[in-house]
């Protein structure tokens, strides 16, 4: 079945998610996996907007800094996701969005 069959009836919620993942596993190797080197190049190269003005942060510091260390080691897409979910929270792209929100 072609993707767009599956997409077809999500919502925009479900279709970003499976964006995040068709993304994941362009990138993963044949276990499924991407190693913390992997997982690195991919956010730098496709989180930027996101991970902007992150770079002094203690958490950010944080994440990089794993994914530095023992860059071999392969995580699995729920693992991936916990990192984009954290750094999504604390980017100011989230709190730009969060204060428009409240204006509302």
């Amino acid at each position: 079945m072609s993707p767009v069959k599956v997409l077809r009836n999500c919502t925009d919620l479900e279709k970003s998610v499976a964006a995040i993942a068709v993304i994941f596993n362009n990138h993963a190797g044949s276990d499924g996996k991407l190693s913390k080197a992997q997982a690195k190049d991919l956010l730098l190269a496709q989180f930027q907007s996101f991970i902007k003005g992150q770079e002094l942060k203690p958490k950010y510091k944080e994440i990089i800094s794993d994914l530095d260390e023992d860059k071999d080691k392969k995580i699995d897409f729920e693992d991936f996701m916990i990192i984009l979910t954290s750094l999504t929270i604390m980017s100011n792209i989230m709190h730009e969005l969060q204060c428009l929100t409240m204006k509302k």
